[in-house]
C-alpha cells in the first residue's frame, strides 16, 4: 500500500506543476498616461527570454507566456515598466511618460547624467523658462536662471550680444566667454559682425526650439571640453522628436516696447531751462556783467527766443514693436521619430531705426535602421535681418546727439522738410538725428546653419559605437551708407561699404561608450566614454569702401561711388584634434567617483607648445543612502560633492604665436606692393591655465518640497597672457606672453520648491544668489597697468575703478573738491594736487534672482526678479553733459539745475562757468554710481482652458496669456543716469535704451 502511494503522489505534484506552469495566451491594449492615446509599436518581451511582440495600430498586443512569467513594456518616450502575469490573460496598460525622467536626466559633455550620478556643479534651465521669451537669444532668457551665472547687455539694439561670465572673470586679454555647444557642436558666438551694430550669433537660433541649457562650472562638468572650458560650458540641447500620436503646437505673441529705465537728473534740458542756465555761466565767466545781457546773448547766438522747445530724446526714441509665430510637430513611432518647427520674430527696438527680423527652421530626425543601428540627424536654419543707427561717438548715433543738440533747434523746417543743417545747427559740429536716420543706411542680414549627422551602433548591450559629423556656418553681409550732406559722410561726398564675413566650422567626434554592470543589480556600475575629436574654424571677411556717392542711394553698391578708398581682406583658420576620456563608477548609487581626461593639440600655438593635457576628479557622497539616515523621513536626498582639475583658455588670436607680416597701403613704394613686420610672435605661447576647485551641498527635504544647493569655489587662472615690453631696437614695443595670474572665489546658493499645495493651489519658488571676489596675483614685472578709469593691480580686483575722488562742492565758492589721497582727510580744488585711487570695483558683490509660480486650476502667474549689488556703473559721456560750462553750446541735463548759485548752497554740482574754468568734468569719481537695482525681469499672468472644453475642438491645449519683461526697476543711486544694467565693465555709451516689453500671447496645441 506504501508502495503503491509514492508514485501517485509524484503524478499528482508533477501534474500541480505543469498545471502552474502552462502558458496562457495574454493579450491587452497599451495606451498613455497623458492623454489616453494609443500606443503602436510598444515592445512587449517577456523578462529573461528573447520571446517578444509590438503593439499594433490599434495599441492592442498578443503573446502566450508562461502563466508566472513577467512583462516587459518599453517603448521611446515613455517609462519602461514590468509586469507580472500571476496567470491572467488580459493585461491593460498605461505607459508613463518619461517626461518627468527626462528633466531629471541632466545633459553634460557627451552625454548625460542624474542627480544621483552627478559630481559636478551643473545648472539646468529647461524649456518653459525660455521658449515664448520677448528676448532674441537664449543668453539674454538665462538670466537669473542659474547660480553663477552673470548675464548682462549693455544694449537695447534688437539682436544684440549679451555679456555672460560664469564664476567671474577668468582672463584679462584672452576671451573670457564660455564655451556654447549646441547638439555637440562648439558654435562660434558672440558679435560676429565688423562695421555695423551689434549682432549676436546666438540670435539665430529659435528659443522656441530649445529643450534645455546646461551650465557647466566646475572641472568635473566642464573639463572634458579642455583647452576650451576655463570660463565655463554652456551646452544647448534642442527638441526632438517623441515615438507616439504626433503633437502639433502654434505659438503666437504681440506686443509693444519702451524704454525700461530713464532717471529723471538725466533729462535733457528744456530751451528755457538751457537758457537760463547758459546765461548764468556767461556771468560767472564774465562775459557779460548782467543776466538781462547774457540772455540778450544767449537769444542772438542761440535763438532760444523762437518759440522753439525740442524734446531731441523724444524725437530719436519710440514705441516700439514685438510679434513672434511658431509653428512645430512631433512625434513618430518605435522606428523612426522627428521634430520640425518654422518661426517667425520681428522685434522694433526703442530707438528710430533699431530693428531685428528672424526666420527659422529646424529638423531633427531619429530612425533605428537596425535593431543595433540607429540614424540620428539635425538641420537648424535661420535668416535674420539687422538695422541699427551707430553708436558711440560716431554722428549717427541718434541718442548722443539726442544728449548734445540744443532744444531751440528745430527737427523739420517751416514747410516740415527735414532741418539736415540749417540754421539752427552749429556748422559742421552737429546734425539732426533724426534726418541722419532716414538717409543713412546701417543693415546687417545673416544666413546661420547648424546641423548634425551622427551613426550609433549598438555592439553589446553595454556598448555603444557613434560617429557624428557636426557643422556651424554663419555668413554675414553688412551694409553703411552714410549720406553726402550731413553726418560722417559729409566730407566724402557720400560713403558708402559693403563687409563679407563668413565662419566655417566643422567638428567630427568618434565615441565609445561602455556600461559595466559588475554585479548585474546596480550595485556596482562602472561608465567609460572614450573618443577622438577633430575641429576646423574658418573665417573670411572682404570689405570695400567708397566715397562719392550719388545722394538718396536705395542700393547699397561701393562701385557707385567716384573713389574707391580701400578694399581689404582676410582669410585665417584653425584646428583642434583631441583624445578624450571620463567615467563614472558608482557604489549602490551612494559613493560616486568621477574622472575626465583630454589631450588637445590647437594650430594656435607653436610647436613647443602645441599639446596640452587637461583633466578632472569628482566625487559624491550620498549620505541619505546610509543605514543612519533611515530615520530621517524628512529627508529625501542628501548629497556632499567635490572636484578638482585643470580646463583650459585657447580663445586667442589665431596666428598670435607666428611672427607676421602686413600687406598694403602702408608698406607699398613707387607703386609696387610692399609688405612689413606686424607682430614679432612667441613660438612658446601656449594656453591660460584654469584649476577650479568645487565643494558643493544638495539637498532635497520635506519629501521633495525643498531643494537646496550650497557651493564653495575657487579658480586659480595661470598662464595669463600679457603685453610684456621689449626692446624698441627690435621694431616692436611688446610682444604676448604668458606672465600674469588671478583667482576667483565664492558662494553661490539655490533655493527651490513648492512651500504650498493647498487643494488646486501650488506654489513654486526659487531663489538664488551668487557671490564672487575677483583679484589679481601676478603682472609683469608686478607693476600696475592703468587703462583709463581701471588699474590692473596686484592683489585688486581686475575692474578697479583708479580715479581721483570727487570730494563735493566748496559752499563758499562753488569750486570743485577731490580728496586729496585714500586716507579722504584732505579736500583740494586744484585737481592735479590729487591722487588716484581705487574707488571701487565694476564687479557686483552679490547677484541672483527671485522668483515664483502661483498656478490655480487653470490659472497661473509666473514671475522673476532680478537683483545686483555692490559694483559701481560709470558714465562714459557725463563729462560732456554734466560738464559745468565746457562744450558750451551743447545742451545738459538736468542735475544741472541742482548746481551751486550762490555762497552756502550744498550740492554736488559746482558753479557754472561758461566755457569751463576748473576741471570740474575730469575723470574723477564724480561720475560713478552705485550699480544696485532690482528689477521685474519677467512676470506673466496666463490661462489654460479646461480639457473638457477644448477637447470638443479636437484640441488638446489653448492657453492664452499675457507677459512682460523689465517693467519695474528700483535703482539704489537715484543720480544713476542710464540704465542700471550695463555690460560687464559697467561703462555706459549714450546706446540704445534696453527695453521694457508688454505682450500678449496664445498657445494651442493639437
Amino acid at each position: 500500500m506504501r508502495k503503491s502511494l509514492l508514485p501517485s503522489l509524484f503524478l499528482v505534484l508533477f501534474w500541480s506543476v505543469q498545471v502552474f506552469a502552462q502558458d496562457k495566451t495574454v493579450s491587452g491594449k497599451v495606451t498613455s498616461s497623458d492623454d489616453g492615446s494609443v500606443l503602436p509599436g510598444v515592445s512587449v518581451t517577456v523578462k529573461g527570454s528573447t520571446k517578444g511582440t509590438t503593439t499594433n495600430a490599434e495599441g492592442v498586443y498578443s503573446i502566450t507566456v508562461p502563466s508566472n512569467a513577467t512583462l516587459t513594456f518599453s517603448f521611446i518616450g515613455f517609462v519602461t515598466q514590468q509586469v507580472q502575469v500571476n496567470n491572467r490573460t488580459v493585461i491593460d496598460l498605461q505607459l508613463v511618460s518619461d517626461a518627468q525622467e527626462l528633466a531629471e536626466a541632466i545633459v553634460v559633455g557627451y552625454g548625460t547624467t542624474s542627480n544621483i550620478k552627478k559630481t559636478g556643479a551643473v545648472g539646468v534651465v529647461n524649456s518653459e523658462k525660455i521658449e515664448n521669451t520677448p528676448f532674441t537669444s537664449v543668453d539674454k532668457a538665462i538670466q537669473g536662471r542659474v547660480a553663477g551665472l552673470q548675464s548682462a547687455g549693455g544694449s537695447g539694439q534688437p539682436g544684440s550680444i549679451q555679456n555672460i561670465r560664469i564664476r567671474g572673470i577668468g582672463s584679462m586679454t584672452a576671451g573670457a566667454d564660455p564655451l556654447y555647444v549646441v547638439d555637440g557642436v562648439p558654435i562660434n558666438s558672440g558679435d560676429l559682425t565688423r562695421n555695423t551694430t551689434t549682432a549676436n550669433a546666438l540670435a539665430g537660433i529659435n528659443p522656441n526650439d530649445i529643450e534645455s541649457v546646461s551650465v557647466l562650472k566646475d572641472a568635473a562638468s566642464a573639463s572634458i571640453y579642455g583647452s576650451r572650458a576655463a570660463n565655463g560650458v554652456i551646452l544647448i540641447t534642442t527638441k526632438k522628436g517623441k515615438a507616439g500620436k504626433t503633437k502639433i503646437r502654434f505659438d503666437t505673441e504681440v506686443g509693444v516696447a519702451n524704454i525700461a529705465y530713464l532717471s529723471d537728473a538725466n533729462r535733457p534740458l528744456t530751451s528755457s531751462e538751457w537758457r537760463e542756465l547758459t546765461a548764468e555761466g556767461i556771468v560767472n565767466a564774465g562775459i557779460a556783467s548782467d543776466i538781462t545781457a547774457a540772455g540778450a546773448l544767449v537769444d542772438q547766438n542761440f535763438r532760444t527766443n523762437n518759440g522753439v522747445n525740442t524734446n531731441w530724446l523724444d524725437e530719436v526714441t519710440r514705441t516700439g514693436t514685438q510679434q513672434q509665430y511658431n509653428l512645430s510637430a512631433s512625434g513618430g513611432n518605435e522606428k523612426t521619430q522627428f521634430y520640425f518647427s518654422g518661426g517667425y520674430f520681428k522685434q522694433e527696438g526703442t530707438v528710430i531705426q533699431s530693428l531685428f527680423n528672424r526666420y527659422t527652421g529646424n529638423l531633427n530626425l531619429t530612425n533605428k535602421i537596425t535593431d543595433k543601428l540607429t540614424l540620428k540627424a539635425n538641420l537648424m536654419l535661420s535668416s535674420t535681418g539687422q538695422k541699427g543707427p551707430g553708436t558711440g561717438g560716431l554722428f549717427a548715433n541718434p541718442v548722443l546727439t539726442a544728449y548734445f543738440l540744443l532744444p531751440s533747434y528745430s527737427p523739420r523746417n517751416a514747410d516740415g522738410t527735414p532741418n539736415i543743417t540749417g540754421p539752427d545747427f552749429p556748422a559742421g559740429a552737429l546734425f539732426n538725428p533724426v534726418s541722419i536716420a532716414e538717409m543713412d543706411k546701417r543693415k546687417t542680414s545673416g544666413m546661420k546653419g547648424i546641423s548634425t549627422v551622427a551613426l550609433e551602433y549598438q555592439v553589446l548591450r553595454d556598448l555603444k559605437l557613434s560617429s557624428k559629423i557636426g557643422l556651424d556656418y554663419n555668413n554675414y553681409e553688412e551694409d553703411v551708407y552714410n549720406n553726402p550732406f550731413a553726418g560722417d559722410g559729409r566730407n566724402d561726398g557720400g560713403r558708402a561699404s559693403r563687409l563679407y564675413t563668413r565662419y566655417f566650422n566643422w567638428v567630427w567626434t568618434n565615441l565609445a561608450d561602455y556600461t559595466w554592470d559588475i554585479t548585474k543589480n546596480d550595485d556596482y556600475v562602472l561608465n567609460v566614454i572614450a573618443g577622438y575629436e577633430a575641429q576646423k574654424s574658418q573665417q573670411y571677411f572682404s570689405n570695400a569702401v567708397a566715397y562719392g556717392l550719388p545722394a538718396n542711394l536705395n542700393i547699397i553698391v561701393p562701385s557707385a561711388g567716384s573713389v574707391y578708398n580701400s578694399a581689404v581682406g582676410s582669410n585665417s583658420d584653425y584646428s583642434f584634434a583631441s583624445a578624450l576620456a571620463m567615467a563614472n563608477f558608482s557604489v549602490q548609487n551612494k559613493y560616486v567617483l568621477s574622472g575626465s581626461f583630454r589631450r588637445d593639440g590647437s594650430s594656435r600655438f607653436g610647436s613647443n607648445t602645441r599639446y596640452g593635457n587637461f583633466w578632472s576628479v569628482g566625487g559624491a557622497w550620498n549620505i541619505h543612502k546610509e543605514a543612519f539616515m533611515t530615520d530621517l523621513t524628512w529627508i529625501d536626498q542628501l548629497k556632499l560633492r567635490a572636484s578638482y582639475g585643470v580646463n583650459g583658455n585657447a580663445a586667442i588670436g589665431d596666428y598670435d604665436w607666428q611672427p607676421t607680416y602686413a600687406y598694403g597701403a602702408g608698406f607699398n613704394y613707387l607703386g609696387a606692393t610692399g609688405s612689413g613686420p606686424n607682430a614679432v610672435g612667441n613660438v612658446n605661447l601656449t594656453w591660460e591655465e584654469n584649476r577650479p576647485l568645487d565643494i558643493g551641498f544638495d539637498a532635497t527635504l520635506l519629501k521633495k518640497r525643498l531643494n537646496v544647493t550650497v557651493e564653495w569655489y575657487t579658480r586659480k587662472t595661470t598662464n595669463l597672457l600679457l603685453d610684456e615690453p621689449l626692446s624698441r631696437t627690435t621694431g616692436f614695443t611688446s610682444f604676448k606672453n604668458n606672465v600674469g595670474s588671478l583667482q576667483n572665489q565664492g558662494v553661490e546658493i539655490a533655493l527651490s520648491g513648492t512651500p504650498l499645495i493647498l487643494g488646486d493651489f501650488t506654489w513654486d519658488a526659487s531663489f538664488n544668489i551668487s557671490m564672487n571676489k575677483n583679484k589679481i596675483l601676478t603682472l609683469v614685472n608686478n607693476a600696475d597697468q592703468v587703462a583709463g578709469a581701471f588699474i590692473r593691480r596686484v592683489g585688486e580686483d581686475y575692474q578697479s575703478f583708479y580715479v581721483r575722488d570727487w570730494a563735493g562742492v566748496d559752499p563758499a565758492t562753488g569750486a570743485p573738491q577731490w580728496w586729496i589721497d585714500q586716507t579722504r582727510t584732505e579736500k583740494t580744488s586744484t585737481y592735479n594736487s590729487a591722487k588716484q585711487f581705487i574707488v571701487g570695483s565694476a564687479t557686483p558683490k552679490a547677484f541672483g534672482s527671485l522668483g515664483s509660480t502661483f498656478a490655480y486650476k487653470g490659472l497661473s502667474l509666473d514671475f522673476l526678479f532680478y537683483y545686483n549689488f555692490g559694483n559701481m556703473v560709470r558714465d562714459s559721456w557725463a563729462n560732456y553733459t554734466q560738464s559745468d560750462g565746457y562744450n558750451a553750446t551743447f545742451n545738459r541735463v538736468a542735475i544741472q539745475l541742482t548746481r551751486w548759485q550762490k555762497p552756502g548752497d550744498v550740492t554736488n554740482v559746482p558753479k557754472y562757468v561758461y566755457g569751463g574754468s576748473s576741471a570740474s568734468n575730469s575723470l574723477s569719481s564724480r561720475y560713478l554710481y552705485g550699480g544696485d537695482y532690482i528689477r521685474l525681469r519677467d512676470i506673466s499672468f496666463g490661462y489654460t482652458l479646461p480639457s473638457n472644453i477644448v477637447s470638443k475642438a479636437k484640441l488638446s491645449n489653448v492657453k492664452l496669456y499675457v507677459r512682460g519683461s523689465n517693467l519695474w526697476t528700483w535703482v539704489k543711486d537715484k543720480n544713476l543716469p542710464y540704465d542700471p544694467e550695463t555690460y560687464i565693465n559697467s561703462s555706459t555709451n549714450l546706446d540704445i535704451y534696453l527695453p521694457k516689453t508688454f505682450t500678449g500671447g496664445l498657445q494651442v496645441a493639437f
